[in-house]
């Protein structure tokens, strides 16, 4: 029953009392309307003076977090009310913007006299995205529960969620392409540096320099060229809706394709090289250029999801066309089907390098993955397969108390 119901009730049994000590008297009627009218009278204030004064005030301990770490939230109530307040609960509610999940915090306080209340609570456990501020809600009620009050409190807040980075590691397998070209893509970790330019070997050039395949191919000695290969461009595209099996494995493979495209920015940032990025979800677009900005390019990555722009076949196309002759092409996904061999294959006529990262969830390659990954290679291009187990899933965090 709501709180004007029991006190409605509340004031019938007020007055029947006082027609009862007006028709027999006594003790106990007297008694008894002294306390029906001290309870009435105690739950009037308390509706009337609950909540005068009161501010809340939230603190987070920053504004950019990284994929799986924790948000500590500093909770202040101050009140000004004139009279006491028995208990109160507070729950405060925020959203994941991507996956749409609620994450509540609820706690009970018994602050009675208490004008200002501090305690924390923090949200673990992370995911890649925006993370907004859904409101706040605040009940009390007198020590009878005869008034009860609510507030509640819509502020702007929001934290922004990085991707954490992620390599390519050693645990799937990698077709080169049949031509013998060197592979288009590394990761922090990867085995074969990438090279982009070669010249003649020059008396005083380092011997762990030589390119010994461009040496043996040309019969004479060749060395890398440090300066050809800081104007390394690479464009990573990624997937950002994959046909996964089974259908709960989508939003895990795109996370980790946002993850291996979080490691070559890295990567390129660390190495003078250049990359750009873009994805079948939005219109964000960036574009390779010589020092690459890790900021910009993880709040793009940050972004990354929702309703499809463009088919993944078709941004491939796209995007082909647009690089400039030097750029080569990364492309993370996680469906590896005809239109997307066959897009590829058209990518490699126009010369350009192109290596393809398959993220998939199952043990192995089935023999239709195999045959395009074969098909992939016919046509010049590098195969590289990322498994991503169920085991290695992400998984929504929740709310906890951070009071000490």
């Amino acid at each position: 029953m709501k709180s004007w119901g029991k006190s409605s009730l509340l004031f019938v049994g007020c007055v029947l009392s006082v027609l009862l000590v007006y028709w027999q008297g006594g003790f106990a009627a007297w008694y008894l309307g002294c306390c029906l009218t001290l309870i009435w009278i105690q739950a009037g204030l308390f509706y009337v003076f609950a909540f005068r004064g009161l501010s809340i005030n939230r603190q987070l301990s920053g504004e950019v977090f990284v994929a799986g770490e924790d948000i500590t939230i500093s909770l202040g109530i101050v009140h000004r009310a004139r009279v006491p307040m028995p208990w109160l609960v507070v729950k405060e509610t925020w959203v994941h913007e991507a996956s749409g999940a609620q994450l509540i915090y609820s706690k009970l306080l018994f602050p009675w006299f208490q004008s200002t209340i501090l305690f924390h609570y923090k949200i673990t456990g992370l995911m890649r995205g925006v993370y907004r501020f859904a409101g706040c809600e605040a009940v009390t009620g007198d020590m009878f529960g005869f008034a009860v009050r609510r507030t509640r409190r819509d502020e702007i807040h929001r934290c922004l969620v990085y991707p954490k980075a992620d390599t390519l590691g050693r645990s799937g397998m990698t077709f080169h392409a049949d031509d013998g070209d060197v592979p288009t893509t590394r990761g922090p970790k990867a085995e074969t540096p990438l090279i982009s330019g070669v010249r003649e070997y020059a008396s005083g050039d380092p011997y762990h320099r030589i390119h010994w395949k461009s040496t043996a191919r040309l019969n004479r000695l060749m060395t890398k060229d440090p300066e050809q290969a800081a104007s390394a461009k690479r464009m990573l595209l990624l997937d950002a809706t994959p046909a996964a099996a089974p259908a709960e494995a989508a939003q895990p493979l795109l996370e980790k394709g946002v993850a291996l495209a979080a490691g070559f920015f890295e990567a390129a940032a660390g190495g003078r090289e250049s990359c750009g990025f873009a994805s079948s979800s939005n219109g964000k677009r960036i574009a390779p250029t010589i020092r690459p900005d890790l900021t910009l390019a993880y709040e793009v990555l940050a972004s990354v999801g929702g309703k499809p722009a463009m088919a993944f076949p078709d941004l491939v196309r796209k995007e082909a066309a647009a690089l400039p002759p030097d750029a080569s092409i990364v492309c993370i996904t996680s469906t590896l089907d005809v239109a997307l061999v066959r897009a590829i294959a058209d990518a490699r006529t126009r010369r350009r390098s192109v290596h393809v990262i398959y993220v998939h969830a199952k043990p192995s390659l089935s023999v239709a993955e195999r045959e395009g990954a074969s098909q992939l290679q016919a046509a010049g291009c590098s195969f590289t397969e990322v498994p991503h187990p169920r085991g290695q899933w992400p998984k929504q965090g929740g709310v906890a108390d951070a009071t000490a």
